[in-house]
C-alpha cells in the first residue's frame, strides 16, 4: 500500500501562483483586522472626546465648561426618579469591571461588557422613599458614603478591614458579588431605594419585611446577633456605622484592565468618573446555566452579575490611597498568577513562573504583543505629546501598566474635585510607621469612632530584584511626564533620580 504524500506543485509555475494567493489571502486577512482594529480606536477615541451627559439635564461637564457639576446635580435632583429607563443613556458604550476581594488583599479586575440595559422593577418597604430622598441625606437622616479609592493591589482590603476593626462599624462596596447575597439571592444595598448599590459588606440582620437575610447553609456560622444591623465579623460584631458617620465604601474606578489594549484603558475624566459609580450587584438566576464560569469561582451556583450605577449625590466624601507604583506592579502580577493558578491555567503559569524571571517574561510579552496598537493610538486627541509618549515608553519594561497606573491617579483626583467632595490621601507604606496616626486620620475623617483593637499589618514583602535601577530611572521619567501637578505631589517620592549621561561618561572613562 503506497503511502500519501502532501501535495507538492509539479512545477515552478504552479509555485509560483500558490505563493501569490498565499501572499494576497495574508494581506486581505491583516488588512480586515486593521480596519476592524481601527474601528474600534476611532469609536473609543469618539466616545473619550464627547461630553456625556446624565438624563433630564443632570450632566457631567468638561473641564472648561461653565458652573459648578456639584451645583447641576442638586439643582436637577428634586425632578430625578431613579428608575432604568432614565439612566440608559448612562450605559451606552461603556464596559464595566466588577472585583472579588479576598483577605490578602486579591482582587479580581476584569473587563466585561455590560448587557443590555432592561427596565426591573423592585419591591420596597411602603414605608421607604421610592425616589432619591435628597432631603433626607443632606438632612443626615441617611448615611452618605466615602469612596475607598483605590488602584487594584494597593492595600483595598487592609484599609476596609481597619476600619471595621478599630470603629466595629462595617463598610461598603461598589460590587456586591463580594458579600452574601440576602435571602432574596441579591446584594443588600446602603439603601432600600438605592438598589443600583452601593451594597452592605456585612448586610443589616433583617430587611425592610422582617426577614432575616444571610440564612443560606453556608452562612449560618455568621450569625446575627441582634436587630440593629449586626453581625458576626472577625472582630467580634460589625454594626451599621452611627447616624453622621459617612459609610466607607470601595471602588476601583476604570482604567485598571491587566494585560490589554489601549482602547480598553483609555480613559477621560468622565468616563472615570462613571467607572467609580459602578458596580454590580448577585442576583438569583432561573437556571444553573445562567451563571458564568467565573462567577463560580467567587460566588454560590444559582446567583449572577448585573452591572449597575448609582448616582453621584450619594457620595460625600473620598479616601484615596496610594502605593509605591513598582510595587503596586508586581502585586498585580502575583494577582495575575493566583487567579491563573485558580482556574487552572497551567499554560499561562507555565509560561510566567511566580518570581522577578517569570514578571519580567510577562512584561516583555505585553509590551511586544499591544506595541503596533500603541503607536496608532491618535494620542495627541487624547491630550499626550504623542513623539514623546512613544519615546518614553520605549525601554520601559510593563510601560502600560505605569501609564495606567498614572491614569488612574490622575483621573481619580479630577473625579474628586468634580464631585466637590473633601478627600483625605493615605499611604500605603505609612500602616507601616504610621498605623496608629493614620487609622485616627481616617476615623476623624469618616466621623466613626475608635472602639476596637487595631489588626496588624504584615508587608514584609521586597521586590526590589524585579527592577533594575536603570529601569527605575527610565519608569520615573515616564510617569513624570504623565502626571498632572497634582498627581505628582502624591507619588514623586518614589521615583528614582538618575542621569544616563554621568553614567555614560563613567563608564567611557573606564573603557579609555
Amino acid at each position: 500500500m503506497k503511502s500519501k504524500t502532501p501535495f507538492q506543485p509539479r512545477n515552478k509555475s504552479s509555485l509560483l501562483l500558490l505563493w501569490i494567493f498565499g501572499f494576497v489571502g495574508f494581506n486581505c486577512w491583516f488588512f480586515h483586522l486593521s480596519s476592524r482594529y481601527d474601528a474600534r480606536i476611532g469609536r473609543s477615541i469618539d466616545r473619550q472626546r464627547e461630553v456625556m451627559r446624565f438624563d433630564r439635564g443632570v450632566r457631567i461637564r468638561s473641564a472648561d465648561g461653565a458652573g459648578s457639576f456639584r451645583s447641576d446635580l442638586l439643582e436637577h435632583e428634586n425632578e430625578r426618579n431613579m428608575n432604568g429607563v432614565e439612566y440608559e443613556a448612562l450605559f451606552n458604550d461603556f464596559e464595566y469591571d466588577d472585583d472579588n476581594s479576598h483577605a490578602n488583599d486579591v482582587e479580581q479586575h476584569e473587563n466585561e461588557n455590560i448587557p443590555q440595559w432592561e427596565e426591573e422593577t423592585e419591591d420596597y418597604d411602603s414605608s421607604g422613599p421610592s425616589s432619591f430622598a435628597l432631603s433626607d441625606l443632606q438632612a443626615g437622616k441617611k448615611g452618605k458614603i466615602a469612596w475607598l479609592m483605590s488602584f487594584p493591589n494597593s492595600g483595598t482590603s487592609f484599609t476596609s478591614l481597619l476600619i471595621r476593626h478599630a470603629s466595629n462599624a462595617t463598610t461598603a462596596t461598589n460590587y456586591g458579588m463580594e458579600s452574601n447575597p440576602g435571602i432574596d439571592g441579591k446584594s443588600v444595598p446602603v439603601h432600600d431605594w438605592s438598589w443600583r448599590g452601593p451594597y452592605w459588606l456585612h448586610p443589616p440582620s433583617q430587611d425592610s419585611h422582617g426577614e432575616s437575610r444571610n440564612t443560606t447553609e453556608k452562612n449560618l456560622k455568621k450569625q446575627v446577633i441582634s436587630g440593629s444591623g449586626t453581625e458576626t465579623g472577625k472582630s467580634g460584631s460589625y454594626n451599621i456605622p452611627p447616624e453622621g458617620a459617612s459609610i466607607l465604601t470601595k471602588t476601583h474606578c476604570g482604567s485598571r484592565c491587566s494585560f490589554c489594549p489601549p482602547d480598553k484603558y483609555l480613559e477621560t475624566w468622565q468616563s472615570f468618573l462613571i467607572k467609580c459609580l459602578s458596580g454590580s450587584r448577585s442576583i438569583p438566576t432561573t437556571t444553573d446555566k445562567d451563571t458564568s464560569v467565573d462567577d463560580k469561582v467567587h460566588v454560590n451556583v444559582g446567583y449572577q452579575k448585573e452591572y449597575v450605577t448609582y448616582h453621584p449625590s450619594l457620595v460625600e466624601k473620598a479616601v484615596h490611597l496610594i502605593r509605591n507604583p513598582f510595587d503596586n506592579l508586581v502585586s498585580r502580577f502575583h494577582h495575575e498568577q493566583k487567579e491563573h493558578k485558580k482556574r487552572r491555567d497551567t499554560k499561562w503559569t507555565g509560561r510566567y513562573s511566580n518570581d522577578a524571571n517569570g514578571f519580567r517574561k510577562w512584561c516583555a510579552d505585553e509590551d511586544l504583543l499591544f506595541r503596533s496598537k500603541e503607536q496608532r493610538v491618535a494620542w495627541e486627541e487624547l491630550g499626550y505629546d504623542a513623539k514623546k509618549i512613544q519615546m518614553h515608553f520605549e525601554g520601559v519594561a510593563c510601560h502600560a501598566e505605569f501609564f495606567r497606573y498614572v491614569q488612574w491617579h490622575n483621573y481619580a483626583i479630577s473625579a474628586v474635585q468634580k464631585l466637590e467632595v473633601p478627600v483625605i490621601y493615605i499611604h500605603y507604606e505609612d500602616y507601616t510607621t504610621d498605623l496608629e496616626v493614620v487609622t485616627d486620620r481616617m476615623l476623624e475623617f469618616l466621623n466613626l469612632p475608635r472602639v476596637g483593637i487595631l489588626p496588624t499589618f504584615d508587608s514584609n514583602k521586597d521586590y526590589s530584584e524585579y527592577f533594575s535601577l536603570e529601569e527605575r530611572a527610565a519608569a520615573s521619567e515616564l510617569m513624570r511626564v504623565l502626571a498632572s501637578d497634582a498627581c505628582r505631589k502624591l507619588i514623586e517620592r518614589y521615583w528614582v533620580e538618575f542621569d544616563f549621561r554621568v553614567m555614560r561618561k563613567q563608564i567611557q572613562a573606564i573603557l579609555d
